[in-house]
């Protein structure tokens, strides 16, 4: 993949590759695992390991689609402020928690069972949509609105990596339990 040579798009890119690692994380702790063990409900009605990863996955493609969305229809055109860094703080701290919350509703549907290979490839092509958006993210947008958190609010593109991260983060300690 071809990377524009900006500082702002290496700097993103780099934010980026701490999410991937993350990932690589996930997909290689079930990687080994069986079909049954990948999608076996935990005894407290919960997400298996399967639906955890696909959670993950969908919330990050959601956040591709909408910020997609919003710079084809020329939406991102506001700085952000104090009170999109304050909603990402909160945000952020509450992922850190060691508490269950209840996924907003949009990303919340998950299937009832899925494989590695389905996983694996809804990660990688999200890294791919993702780090497109990065490269080619115009450095005038790089402090504008670009992401709305379906609870959090609106944040820009560093506001929302970190939240990406943080929400992988989140449910790997839920990943770690199930497994």
């Amino acid at each position: 993949m071809q990377y524009k040579n900006t500082k702002l798009s290496k700097e993103l890119i780099h934010k980026y590759n701490e999410i991937e690692v993350v990932k690589k994380r996930f997909l290689k702790k079930v990687e080994n695992i069986s079909y049954e063990q990948l999608n076996q409900l935990p005894l407290n009605n919960g997400w298996s390991a399967g639906q955890v990863l696909y959670h993950c996955g969908i919330a990050e493609s959601g956040t591709i689609l909408t910020i997609n969305k919003n710079l084809n229809d020329h939406k991102v055109q506001f700085n952000s402020g104090w009170k999109n860094l304050f909603q990402n703080i909160v945000l952020v701290l509450f992922l850190k928690l060691p508490i269950k919350f209840k996924a907003p509703k949009i990303v919340s549907s998950v299937p009832e069972v899925i494989t590695y290979q389905e996983l694996k490839k809804s990660f990688d092509a999200n890294t791919q949509d993702f780090k497109k958006i990065l490269q080619n993210l115009p450095p005038e947008l790089e402090y504008k609105l670009i992401f709305k958190h379906p609870i959090s609010g609106l944040f820009n593109i560093h506001q929302t990596l970190r939240f990406l991260l943080e929400h992988y983060i989140h449910h790997e300690r839920q990943l770690d339990a199930l497994l």
